[in-house]
């Protein structure tokens, strides 16, 4: 069968508001693996990048309707929800015999709506590859999309869903992501992630054991499962030798998740000289590090840790569920400059309970830390968390105005969410505020410029006048 995957684009003032400028398109690696595992069962796939090509809706269209597939899926995220949705009836006019696939959170979460509304004609449920394999191969040969698990969709006037499909144990029997199929010189890593150009992504788990109450990836579950050490690292040198890539960022919400992965893991890049050839950069958390493993991570070419300190208060950190404190961050950070590894500290503006006094705390926190990189994001209480199901069996429920669900509000896009007693306008201004105190520093431009010089010059411009409130 024809299959049409859509990279869908989203309105990047709205998502990122000031810092819409130094915005870029990051590798869908989503995208990437559902691709691989149709191809692996036969399937004919077609990449229409309308996020990276910077593609009109109907250039979209037109590209669909040049390749006729049989079916057309798209990833539905909740703040580019309504564009999604504005594609897919666009694609439905345009090739009324495609069936139209949505997955992804918000398309999970929201299924009723979606289906009910005519956006898609079917909702992939959690992880899609197995799944729309399956659907993709009984639609194809007749047969009746009730036999797949794990989607719903509609059976005349009411909605059906199957049973849910369980999750892919064996990630090692998965290929690796179609990279070939995609315009990858039009893809970017993360201004705060990029150390060396080509870089890309690469999955090593999924699933994570802990409990944040805002985290959105509940979609994988709480059992984490994870590739095989020599599998990530046999993906590590495909990327290098086949694709020339000379830098790899993993996205897991944690890797390594233990010392001994950690160490086992490096061990085998050094054995194989990977370390030499590759830098990576990674996720964890700051109380799953110590210096023996931080040693070994820069030893084996890791040359940026990421850490999600979040809050400045334990009172925040414990309303987020984070199960961290104040004092295992500053540990944390400390142990990974000694080791050599830069930092980059994500922190949390609004978040439940949160006072002036409490974002103030936030802020002088992240200063103190003096990590390389800070990215200050507004609370989100995404659907599918389990604060967004507090808040609406608590409050009444969230507006469902789906551009608002970004972590960079503005005047115009105001945050969908705000602690009691705080206005938009101050959320706003702590958020630019935070920025601004942690950048322009003397001493942070000058690590800046003369030490790490990964940031492109016209980004520190924008990013300044982003600083500054000008859009």
């Amino acid at each position: 069968m024809r299959i049409a995957l859509i990279n869908p684009d989203m309105d990047a003032l709205k998502a990122v508001g000031a810092f819409s400028r130094v915005y870029c398109v990051m590798p869908p690696i989503n995208l990437g693996y559902l691709a691989a595992v149709l191809e692996q069962e036969g399937h004919e796939v077609r990449i229409v990048e309308e996020a990276g090509e910077r593609l009109t809706v109907p250039e979209v269209v037109e590209h669909v309707r040049a390749f006729d597939p049989g079916l057309v899926g798209l990833g539905c995220l909740t703040q580019s929800a309504p564009h999604v949705f504005d594609l897919m009836e666009a694609v439905r006019t345009a090739v009324p015999k495609a069936r139209r696939v949505l997955g992804n959170l918000h398309a999970d979460y929201f299924y009723r709506d979606v289906l009910n509304s005519g956006h898609a004609d079917i909702v992939v449920h959690g992880e899609g590859e197995r799944t729309f394999a399956h659907l993709a191969s009984t639609l194809e040969r007749g047969g009746d999309p009730g036999e797949v698990a794990g989607i719903s969709y509609r059976e005349g006037e009411s909605i059906r869903r199957t049973p849910a499909r369980s999750s892919e144990a064996d990630l090692d029997a998965f290929p690796f992501p179609a990279w070939h199929l995609f315009p990858r010189d039009r893809y970017r890593l993360f201004t705060f992630a990029e150390i060396e150009r080509p870089g890309t992504l690469i999955l090593g788990s999924r699933g994570c054991p802990f409990h944040c109450n805002y985290c959105s990836l509940l979609v994988m579950g709480h059992d984490r499962r994870h590739r095989s050490l020599a599998n990530m690292a046999d993906e590590m040198e495909h990327l290098y030798e086949r694709y020339g890539y000379r830098q790899i960022s993993f996205i897991d919400p944690i890797f390594p998740f233990s010392r001994k992965e950690g160490l086992d893991f490096c061990k085998i890049l050094v054995d194989r000289g990977l370390h030499r050839k590759i830098v990576w950069t990674t996720e964890t958390r700051v109380d799953l590090v110590n210096p023996e493993l931080l040693e070994a991570l820069r030893e084996a070419g890791c040359r940026r840790l990421m850490y999600g300190f979040e809050v400045g208060t334990e009172e925040s950190l414990d309303a987020i569920d984070k199960g961290t404190s104040i004092e295992k961050a500053r540990r944390a950070a400390q142990w990974t400059k000694a080791a050599g590894i830069e930092i980059v500290g994500f922190f949390m503006i609004g978040c439940p309970g949160e006072t002036p006094a409490s974002i103030e705390r936030t802020i002088r926190f992240a200063v103190e830390l003096d990590v390389d990189f800070a990215k200050f994001n507004v609370f989100v209480p995404y659907p599918g968390t389990d604060i967004y199901t507090t808040f609406s069996r608590d409050n009444g429920g969230l507006p469902r105005d789906w551009v608002r669900y970004t972590s960079y509000p503005t005047p115009a896009n105001p945050p969908v969410y705000l602690p009691p007693g705080l206005t938009a306008e101050q959320v706003i201004e702590a958020q630019r505020r935070a920025h601004r105190r942690f950048y322009l520093r003397s001493r942070m431009i000058a690590r800046q410029i003369l030490r790490i010089r990964t940031i492109p010059l016209r980004h520190m411009v924008y990013g300044a006048l982003g600083l500054l409130g000008e859009n």
